[in-house]
């Protein structure tokens, strides 16, 4: 009788240690780092393609020296004639930049620039304007902003500056 009360409790205790008591606690509390479900991811818009009369044909093979305007308050004009870099340096500068750059970099504040077309645009001040009007061979300009404030935008034909 002893053996069998010995065998009773050895097999009761082997199924109630089989049994999880707190299986549906457990199961809520999983659920708190279960993740939900991942929302479809949707493509990322496309950009309009460039208008072909927005595309300005220029050798990239060209490297001309670079143009340096340096000054406070200037009004000038330069020319990219070699796939030239622009250095604008200084404030409140009102410049005009004829033909492909291929890159204009702004180290100022206040300056307003009207460009004819540039692969990359730099600017490393703030509250800088610089209008655009075309893409060399089709390609939009990379731009970096290190401050903000600045404004760069693509404009409709710039027809004054190849006067």
């Amino acid at each position: 009788m002893r053996i069998l009360a010995a065998i009773i409790c050895v097999m009761s205790f082997a199924l109630l240690s089989g049994c999880d008591l707190r299986s549906e606690t457990a199961k809520r509390e999983m659920e708190k780092f279960t993740s939900s479900p991942t929302p479809p991811i949707s493509p990322a818009p496309t950009e309009a393609p460039v208008a072909p009369t927005d595309i300005l044909t220029v050798d990239t093979s060209l490297e001309g020296p670079s143009i340096s305007i340096a000054g406070y308050e200037q009004k000038k004009t330069a020319t990219c004639t070699k796939y030239n870099r622009v250095m604008v340096n200084g404030d409140d500068n009102t410049i005009t930049i004829k033909g492909a750059c291929s890159q204009i970099m702004v180290n100022g504040d206040n300056n307003q620039i009207t460009a004819e077309a540039a692969m990359a645009f730099i600017l490393n001040g703030t509250e800088n304007t610089i209008k655009y009007s075309k893409y060399p061979n089709g390609r939009r300009p990379i731009v970096t902003e290190n401050k903000s404030g600045n404004i760069i935008e693509k404009t409709g034909n710039l027809t004054q500056l190849r006067k």
